[in-house]
């Protein structure tokens, strides 16, 4: 009984969003804009590559859009295509924030679907 006790509780940790202390270093996100003039609307055009030890699903930018002199202009949140095995890298798009020069992009949440079995 307390294997199977053991064993629930090990799959409802993995099924359970993960928090951002235990997933520093996993993530690393890349992104430019899109070309002026591919679209009527500015966009942005990023990657998200997963160098953690899993699989994962549903993961969850939060982009926030920083005028010249750092302030934020606002804050959105994307995600990024599909499921994402280990090693491997996924995109998101994402419209262009009015007044802002750059952007902080960061993951904010994920779920994993299994563990990589070459790690």
């Amino acid at each position: 009984m307390r294997i199977h006790l053991a064993l629930v509780l090990a799959l409802l940790a993995l099924a359970s969003p993960s928090r951002a202390a235990d997933w520093d270093g996993w993530f690393h996100v890349s992104w430019e804009p899109e070309p002026e003039g591919k679209t009527p609307t500015p966009r942005i055009e990023g990657l998200v590559r997963n160098d953690s030890p899993y699989r994962v699903t549903d993961v969850q930018l939060e982009v926030e859009g920083l005028s010249a002199d750092k302030r934020s202009v606002g804050r959105r949140v994307v995600w990024a295509l599909g499921d994402i095995d280990s090693g491997r890298q996924s995109s998101f798009v994402i419209e262009a924030m009015p007044g802002a020069v750059t952007y902080r992009i960061s993951v904010s949440a994920f779920d994993v679907v299994s563990a990589d079995p070459t790690h």
